[in-house]
Parts: C-alpha cells; structure tokens; sequence
C-alpha cells in the first residue's frame, strides 16, 4: 500500500499594498485620494477572498485524505472478510474478454490465477459442466437473468473441487449488454459432500428395509420412513404425530447418552410380533428439541424359528408333549429344591400298540399316540406330561397329591385311555399300564425315580395289564431280569428256540377231539421261563408275529401227523391281537397249511375277546375270509374281558371256549350254574359248540357234562404234553 495522503502545505500569501504596487500602476502621488482609498479597498478584498480559499482548500484536502483512508479501511476489510469466508473475488471485463480472479482459496490452499479469457477459464472446468456454465453467463450478459449462481468442478491438482460462483453485471450498454460483470468465487467442495451424505442418508433412511422413526419430545414421531409405515399399517405421512410407545411395548430410557439396544413387542391381526430395536440420540442444535433415531427389525420369524428349535430340543414334534430331555430337566428341577412338597411320578405304556403300527401302518400309529396324548392333556390338565419314547409317557402330578391323588390319577388314565380309539375308520383299541413312584419316598434323583417307575411299569404289565402298580424295592430284582429276557427272546424267536407242547381236548365220553398247541420257553440263564412272563415280552419288542408264524407251522406239522393217523382231530393255536391286525396274515396261515400239506379244516384258530375290540371291522372280514378257507374259529376265554353277545351273534366262530374261572367255582357257585347253564343253552340255540377249559375235577366234568358241553380240557383229562406222547395216545385210541 503507498504511504499516506498528505495535501501540499500551502505558503502566506498576502494582497501588495499601496506601496508595492506594479510600476504599471500609477504612483498614489499621483491618484487622486478617492481613488487612492478606492483601489485600497480592493486591495483587501482580494487579500479576504484568497484567505478564504485557501482555508477552503485545506478542509478539502482534509476531507479527501480521511475518505482515502476510510476507503481504504473498507476495502481492507472487505479482504479480511472475503478471507475469513473463503470467498475470492472475479472480475469479467466483456469488451477485453479478460477474467481476472483473486483471493481463491482451494482445498485450504490459496490458489492465484493469472488473467485469462473467459473461454481459457471455461477450459479449466469439468467437461460436463463446461456447455452449463457458458449458458448462464450468457443468459446474465444479454440480461436474461437478474444475476449469476452457479456450482461447477474446477480441476485442482489432479483433483476435482467444486466452486460456487455468484456475480452481476456492474455496468451495461445502451443495449444492456453487460460491460462488466463481477462477483465472488468459492470452493464448496465440503459442502457438494455433506450435501451428497446427507441425501444419501436420506435415500437411506427412504429406502431401507429397516424401519425407521426419528422421535422427540419423549416418544412423539417427527418423521418416519416407508418401511416403518408399512410395519405400522400406516402410509402417506400417517406416522408423523403419534407416541411410539402407543404402538411398541418396551421401556428404553432416552437419558442415556449411550446407544440402546434391546426387544420390543406389537399385537396385531399377524399376533405377537418381536421387533429388534436400536436407538441412538442425535446431536441437537442449540435451542432445539433433543431427537432420537430408532431403527427397528422384524425378528418374529427368527424368534418362531427359535421357539421351533427350543421346541425340537424339549418337546415331542409328533404329539407336542414334552420330550425325553425336557422330562428329565423337569424332575430335575422338581427333586433338587431344597425341602420341597412331595410328589408322584407314573409312567404309562400303551399295550397293544405295537399291533395297530404293524397291521394299519404308522400312520395310525401316530394318530392313536396324537390322541392319546390329548386324552391324557385333558385328564390331567394340572399335571406335567411329556412322551419318554414309542408308547410310553410319564406324567409327574402337582406337588403335595400323595397317595390319593396319585391313584385316583391312575384311575382316570386307565378310564380315558381304555376306551376305543376310532383312527381312519377303524375302532382300535390299547390299555395302559401304570407303574408309579413317588419322591422323596423312592429317591431324589431324577434317574433313579424315572427306573423305578419303569420298573413298577413292567410289574402292571405282567400282572395283566390296565392297572397300577406303586414301586417297591422288591421290584428292581425284576429290572435287570426283564431286560435280559428281552434281549434272549428276540434272540431265540429268530432262531426258532421256542419249543411246543400240547394240551388235548376231550368229547363226553372222554375221546380225543383235538389239541391245543402251547408254546414253551427254556433258557440256560433262567431255566423255564412262563409264557405269562415271556409272553408280554414278546409283544413290547414286536416279536409276537415271528413267534406266531413258528407256532402256525408247528401246529400244521402236528396236523400232517395226526391226519396220516386217520384222525380227523384238530391242532388249535392261537393267533395273538397283533397278528389279527397285520395285513399278512391270511397269506401267512394259508402258507403253513401248503407248506406242511395239511387242510385248513384240520387248523383251529383260537381268538382272544381282547383281540376283537382292536377293530372289530377288520377283524369281521378277516375271520369270514378264514371261515371260507375252512379253518375252525373259535373264541378263546369268553366271559372274560371285553365280552359281548354281539361277537356270538355276528362273528363267524365254530365254537366257544369258556374261561375256567367260570368253571373253578361251578361246584360252589349256584350263580357260576346258572350263567353257564344259559351260556350253553344259548351257544347251542346259535349253532356253536362249546369247550370247558380248566377241568380238574369229576364233580366239574359231571356238572359240565349235564349241561350239554362239547369239549373239555383240564388236568383232569391230560396235563401239557409232547406231541409225541400225544399222537401215541391218538394211536391208541384209534386202534382200539
């Protein structure tokens, strides 16, 4: 800058007098004395008039050195202030074409520009915004616009910057053409990139999947995006004004500076609904409201698969009751409080199961096991029940029952469980065996209490099955000999160890009539082992249909012997509920009849009452197709069980076989007399013979014989024999 303005200093002047007066002036001698006085008078006007314009020139040139100065403090401050903002100044002079910039700051950095022409500077922008930048400057220079704002990206080592520049034209034409316009200049480039954040975040926040609401006030929604919208059923803006905590069930604080995470819930027409939240304070402006962002993500789908998986670990996929793991994780928890009310644990096994799966499929096996576990659900809604595994469930009842609840508790599952199951049509038939421990009495340990119970279990089925047994200690000699047994009899019944004998049946007057095949068992282990034990084995580990196909065989093989005698008697065997219900058993006995060259007339059938009710439609037509293959039918141990004279009336048997506890007492019951006598009479009137089982005394066999019986069989005629001794009798007995 040049050194201060300081205005010339100015020299006294003064008018001359009289006396100093050009000699083209007269001498005052020689003027008269008016004019003397006159031209003296003039003398001093000019002398006041020249002072007083040289007082004038000071003030100005005062007044021209103080506004200098003031200029050239606004225009210092106009730099300082372009500075501090960033802002350069440009100059476009249109008659020269030149563009002159100063004052650009790039990146932070100055960046000095030489004068160039507006189309050289035009060449340093971006090629895309070259065409964009000339048409607004043209637009301005022929005043078409009212002044210049544009943004344009100025190459600046070896980088792209954005500018801003603003400007108007200063002075214009006749024409209005512009003559000179000038402006300020700016680097934007952090402002182009928040600017390109910020709509990215905002086409972020549009568009992503995850809903999002920004709150203030408390829980009062300000905005919200589409996906938040749509998971609140709203659209259109409908979000914006309504309290968040209306909609969600969750309790987060907002005072927390820290982010939050955590669940939150929703009922709607879909149900219950869990969402992932995350909540985060935005910064707020001075004298602003506080805001929060929540991102919220629908994890209902992931929270069901979760449920489904806990649900596969602890509870059963075909019956939803509680699974193996989940049974013992209950007992566990239930034993291991410290001085907790007692309690009673039983464990259920549906005999005759493992029939229905082998004759109607697994799918009626899954039916009957789907059902039986919601009879047992509404039986005992207050009880704990989970399903141990194949047929077998354990119900653990509330805490403090004791023996009366325990067995009334039995009692009701004995009742539900024994009625009928009607699957697919068909009337299929289980009954319960329960076996029962209660806690602290016999253990406090969950395994021991659940082998126990097991153990009392097997002790029901052997005693005949839809009863309760409690546990006792007596019990757990019988654990490790079942489970041997088990295993020996699978073993032997595939290597056709079981051995036969038979029992023989008698007319009136004492002939052979027949014989009835009995299955016997001898172990190294055990020694003799009773079918009453072995038996019920067989059927719990699916063994009874292998070891009835030996016993067809073995009795059409007694048949071929006796029928090369000359006999006409029958072999009788017995066909076992599971084997009525598999789908190969005419195929099966008709196999053993041509393979041991024997007539179907020469093989009785013997059927249980237990075994009709399975399903008495199936049964009805298996048992007419038998009948017209020739095979004799008769029905095992009638009075007992599920007896009902709609079997004699509507079943195809040949003849009927009275159970001997009928007969046990018939010498000292007038009413054993009195049901037998009409039981005769009736089967007589139906064209059905009759056989007395269980005779060991002549007072019996007279009584028996009065009524009219067919047949007997006792010990009063013959004990269980060997098919040889047997068939010698026969020999005898047709010789003579």
């Amino acid at each position: 800058m040049n050194a201060p303005y300081a205005p010339a200093a100015v020299t006294g002047c003064v008018m001359p007098g009289a006396d100093e007066l050009p000699s083209a002036v007269a001498p005052a001698a020689t003027l008269a004395p008016a004019d003397r006085a006159a031209l003296l008078r003039r003398a001093e006007r000019e002398r006041n008039a020249r002072k007083a314009a040289e007082q004038l020139l000071t003030e100005k040139s005062r007044a021209l050195w103080s506004a200098l100065q003031n200029a050239r403090e606004s225009e210092r401050r106009l730099n300082l202030a372009l500075w501090a903002t960033g802002e350069g100044i440009w100059e476009w002079d249109l008659s020269s074409g030149q563009v002159r910039i100063a004052g650009l700051v790039v990146d932070g950095q100055p960046r000095p520009l030489d004068p160039a022409t507006m189309d050289q500077w035009i060449g340093h922008l971006h090629s895309a915004d070259q065409a964009a930048v000339r048409a607004e400057l043209d637009r301005h220079a022929r005043n078409e616009s009212s002044h210049i704002d544009l943004d344009c990206r100025f190459h600046h080592q070896q980088a792209w910057r954005w500018l801003r520049i603003r400007g108007r034209a200063l002075q214009r034409d006749a024409q209005g053409r512009a003559l000179q316009v000038t402006g300020t200049i700016r680097d934007v480039s952090d402002q182009h990139e928040a600017e390109a954040l910020r709509q990215l975040m905002a086409h972020a926040f549009a568009s992503t999947l995850d809903a999002l609401v920004v709150v203030q006030d408390g829980w009062t929604v300000v905005q919200a995006n589409a996906a938040f919208e749509a998971l609140m059923g709203l659209e259109g803006g409908g979000m914006v004004g309504q309290h968040l905590q209306d909609l969600l069930r969750f309790e987060p604080s907002l005072h927390e500076p820290e982010p939050w995470r955590g669940e939150a819930r929703m009922q709607d027409e879909a149900g219950d609904r869990a969402f992932e939240v995350a909540i985060t304070r935005i910064a707020a402006r001075p004298g602003h409201p506080q805001q929060h962002l929540v991102a919220l993500r629908d994890i209902s789908e992931r929270r069901r698969a979760e449920q489904a998986l806990e649900r596969m670990a602890l509870f059963d996929s075909l019956t939803g009751l509680a699974n193996r793991a989940a049974i013992n994780q209950h007992l566990v928890a239930r034993v291991t409080r410290s001085g907790g009310p007692a309690f009673s644990l039983m464990f259920v096994d549906l005999d005759g199961f493992k029939g229905v799966n082998d004759s109607f499929g697994h799918r009626a096996g899954d039916l009957l096991l789907q059902e039986a576990a919601e009879r047992l659900r509404n039986t005992l809604p207050q009880a704990f029940i989970g399903r141990w595994g194949g047929d077998e469930f354990v119900v653990v009842l509330p805490d403090g029952g004791g023996d009366y609840l325990l067995r009334e508790g039995a009692q009701l599952i004995i009742a539900t469980l024994g009625q009928p199951f009607l699957i697919d049509g068909h009337r299929l038939a289980v009954t319960p065996s329960i076996g029962a421990v209660n806690c602290p009495a016999d253990g406090t340990d969950a395994a021991l209490l659940l082998r126990r119970a097991d153990a009392a279990m097997y002790a029901a089925t052997a005693q005949g099955r839809t009863c309760l047994v409690i546990y006792a200690p007596r019990l757990d000699d019988g654990v490790e000999r079942r489970s041997r047994l088990q295993s020996l009899v699978r073993s032997d019944a595939e290597r056709n160890a079981f051995h036969f004998v038979v029992q023989p049946k008698v007319n009136a007057a004492g002939r052979t009539t027949g014989a009835e095949l009995l299955m016997r068992w001898t172990t190294e282990e055990f020694g003799a082992v009773s079918p009453a034990e072995f038996i019920p084995i067989a059927e719990q580990i699916g063994m009874i249909p292998l070891m009835g196909r030996h016993a067809l065989h073995a009795a059409a093989r007694i048949a071929h012997e006796v029928r090369a005698l000359g006999s006409d008697a029958s072999v009788a065997v017995n066909l076992s509920p599971r084997q009525l219900l598999r789908p190969d058993l005419e195929r099966t006995v008709l196999h053993a009849c041509q393979h041991n060259r024997v007539a179907p007339s020469q093989i009785e059938l013997e059927l249980t009452e237990s075994a009709l009710v399975t399903d008495i439609g199936h049964v009805e037509k298996l048992l007419v197709r038998l009948r017209r293959h020739g095979f004799k039918l008769a029905l095992d141990d009638f009075g007992t069980g599920y007896s009902s004279l709609s079997h004699l009336r509507n079943l195809p048997f040949h003849k009927v076989k009275i159970d001997r506890s009928f007969v046990m007492d018939l010498d000292r019951s007038p009413k054993s007399r009195v049901m037998l006598e009409g039981l005769v009479r009736l089967c007589s009137n139906l064209g059905l013979g009759t056989v007395a089982e269980g005779v060991e005394t002549e007072t019996q066999f007279a009584l028996l014989r009065a009524m009219g019986v067919d047949e007997y069989q006792g010990y009063l005629f013959a004990r269980p024999q060997w098919q040889t001794q047997w068939i010698a009798t026969l020999r005898q007995q047709l010789a003579g």
